[in-house]
Order: C-alpha cells, then sequence, then structure tokens
C-alpha cells in the first residue's frame, strides 16, 4: 500500500509542474487582459463580447492574449487526453511525463495541420475573411471551454477517492462543452453555412476530418 501510493506521488509530480505552467500563463492574461478573461469565460453565455472583440481584432486573430490561451489549450487538452488514455488503458506505453509529452506532440501536430490546411483552402478558393470569423469564434469558445474544464480537470488529477465518479464528470461534461461549442457556431453562421454548403462539407472533410487521418498516419 506504501509503496503504491509513493508511486501515485511521484507519478503526479510532473502534473503539478503542467498545472503550475498553466496558472502561470492564466495569471500573465489576468494581467494583460483582466476584462477579456471574465469575458471570455463567459462567451457561451454571452454572444456580444465575441463580436466586440472580434470587431476590435479581426485583422490580427492570433494577438498576445491567443497565443497564450494557445499555449494553456494544448497544456489542458493534452492532460485530459492523458487521463482519458490511463482510465481506459488504450495505450499502455504511454504513462508518465514521455507519455504526456507525446500527446503534447500530437496535439500541436494536429492543430498546426488543422490551420495549415483551411488556410491553403482560404486562399485558394477566396473566402479568407470568412474563414478567419469562423476561426476566430472557434478559436474563442475554445477558451471558454477550457477555462470551464480546468477547475474540474484539477479536481479529478488529485481526488483519489471517487475517481471514477469524478472522471465521468470530467469526460462527459468536455464532451457536452464541445458539442455546445460546435451548436453555437453552427447557429452562428447558418446563413453562411447554407448559402455555402459545398464549402461547408469540403471544410468538414479537411479541417475537422484529415488531421485526425494524418495523425494517425504518422503514429502507425
Amino acid at each position: 500500500m506504501f509503496e503504491a501510493t509513493k508511486i501515485i506521488s511521484q507519478n503526479n509530480d510532473w502534473m503539478a509542474f503542467v498545472f503550475l505552467i498553466i496558472l502561470f500563463l492564466l495569471t500573465l492574461n489576468k494581467l494583460f487582459f483582466n476584462d477579456r478573461i471574465l469575458h471570455t469565460s463567459t462567451l457561451f453565455l454571452q454572444k456580444r463580447f465575441l463580436l466586440i472583440y472580434y470587431n476590435k481584432e479581426k485583422s490580427v486573430v492570433f494577438n498576445l492574449f491567443q497565443v497564450i490561451f494557445f499555449l494553456i489549450k494544448i497544456l489542458v487538452i493534452s492532460l485530459i487526453a492523458y487521463h482519458i488514455n490511463v482510465f481506459f488503458k488504450i495505450y499502455e506505453n504511454i504513462n508518465g511525463l514521455k507519455g504526456y509529452s507525446i500527446l503534447l506532440g500530437g496535439v500541436v501536430i494536429y492543430f498546426l495541420f488543422h490551420y495549415l490546411i483551411g488556410a491553403f483552402i482560404a486562399e485558394t478558393l477566396n473566402f479568407g475573411k470568412i474563414y478567419n470569423k469562423i476561426v476566430y469564434e472557434k478559436i474563442s469558445y475554445f477558451n471558454n471551454l477550457i477555462l470551464w474544464v480546468l477547475p474540474f480537470l484539477i479536481i479529478y488529477t488529485y481526488t483519489h477517492s471517487f475517481n471514477t465518479f469524478f472522471f465521468n464528470i470530467l469526460f462527459f461534461l468536455s464532451l457536452l462543452l464541445l458539442a455546445i461549442r460546435y451548436g453555437l457556431l453552427l447557429y452562428n453562421n447558418k446563413n453562411l453555412i447554407f448559402n455555402n454548403i459545398f464549402y461547408f462539407i469540403l471544410y468538414l472533410c479537411a479541417l475537422e476530418i484529415a488531421p485526425f487521418v494524418i495523425i494517425l498516419k504518422l503514429t502507425n
């Protein structure tokens, strides 16, 4: 029993370091963009802040706020993926800091392919402004999702009692918020989608499916 407890403690040391980085990055964003952090946490409920900041920043989608949040996002998503992998025992060799680093690299590659493919299609088909708007909304809603999920991620990581219960909360909450995010994106852009159904299908195939296929090919 003592050895098992000791191993769990050692395995969580690197997670504490990851959480420290996440909290440090959140603190930076709060120092530089205090109101923006508060507004981002309510985007699922208040669309007006999405429009306000888009009108201010539509020429520069990837500003300092978004870059810092991108780092937070890949760290959080990778940690959630790590917990899912360990809980369901999908890949037993993906364990500890090394396993987390592999997942982190995969998440970075996914978002890189996702953006590059989307930017290429947008430039080729000449709908860069529309693409930038959709990217801005996707990023902003994802930032909101991360802020809501992060407390539950911390609780699950450091709560050994009722482990399955807290995992289910984390897992299904993440799925629910992802569904809400996609629902809001579809609702906000329903007219654009119906008027450009061909481009929407192309978008789904190229940006939502292709990156996963590429990553799976690289990892096999």
